[in-house]
Formats: structure tokens, sequence, C-alpha cells
């Protein structure tokens, strides 16, 4: 089998032989500088931009202390910082720091209440029904009596019509839990 001298060359250069600096840091999300200049956010993967060293790493967070670190050579670094707070801003979890964990807009409550009984009582209501059409059903091949047959008719409707009504009820009780 031949390979195109293509094909070789790409897999010469495929990214996962590169290897990339790495900095990380707790909490991440926070700014790496190179020589005073933005070069991303933690956790970053990066290449030199040039081959000029030393360099002057800082690593910059809102509420902690800032890390500062020079590096002389142009080998692979790999570092994780762990960010000390700052004076009050004690968070002692910055993952649920500015993170809200209620809805933006108040909930309407009555036509959150008026949706979940309508979805509760059609539920049970198409449960019993399906269930007594089912038992007119297991009459009818026992007795053999015509008029369970038409009980089960009318229970089936009434039944189908119920979960109908469960439908529209749920979808209005999501409606006005996360979108009006």
């Amino acid at each position: 089998m031949f390979l195109s001298p293509a094909i070789l060359h790409a897999q010469e250069i495929d990214s996962a032989l590169i290897n990339y600096n790495l900095i990380d840091s707790y909490p991440q999300n926070a700014a790496v500088y190179v020589n005073d200049e933005l070069t991303g956010n933690t956790p970053l993967y990066f290449m030199w931009s040039d081959s000029t060293f030393p360099k002057t790493l800082r690593i910059k967070y809102k509420g902690y202390i800032e890390e500062s670190e020079t590096v002389n050579s142009s080998g692979i670094f790999s570092k994780k910082y762990i960010l000390k707070p700052s004076g009050r801003n004690l968070l002692i979890n910055p993952v649920k720091a500015d993170k809200n964990t209620h809805f933006e807009t108040k909930r309407k409550v009555f036509p959150i209440v008026l949706s979940s009984l309508v979805t509760a009582g059609s539920g049970i209501a198409a449960f019993y029904f399906k269930s007594e059409a089912s038992k007119n059903q297991k009459n009818f091949d026992i007795y053999g009596d015509p008029a369970e047959l038409d009980k089960k008719k009318d229970n089936n409707l009434i039944g189908n019509i119920s979960i109908v009504a469960l439908q529209l009820g749920f979808g209005a009780l999501m409606y006005f839990l996360f979108l009006d």
C-alpha cells in the first residue's frame, strides 16, 4: 500500500504530538499574562509566541492575590497555581460565587398551581377510566354481556380525553415554570 507524502507529513505534525505548555489554577478562569500581554484564562494550553527568554508569567483573578513567576527556558512549562484570597474576599466555595439559584423574574403562583392540579387530576382520571375500560373488557370476555362493551367504549373515550388534558396541563405547567 502506498501512502502519499501529504499523509505522512500530516501524521508527523499531528496535534497530539505537539507538547503544549499548561497553566492551571484554583479557582479556574484566572487571567494569564505573559510579559504583560494577556494570553488567555486558566486552564490554558499554549505555545510560546517567540523564543526570547526569560518571560514573566502573571496569574490574576479578582479577589485573589496575584501570582508571578519568571520562566528562563523554552522547555515545556506545566504548573497549577493555588490562588490565595486577598483581604476580606475569603470565599468558602468559589464555584458557587456569582451563581444564582433562583429565577430572574418572579413566577406566577396561580397558573402554576392550577396547571399542577389539572395535570395531577387528569392523570388520576386517565388511570381510573382506562382501568375501568379494562375491567369492562374482562367482564365482556367472561360473561358476554354487550352492555360491557358500551361501558368500555365510554370509559376509553373519557380516559383518552383525560390523557389529552394531562398532556395539556403538563405543557402549561412547564410553560409557567420555565418560560413565562
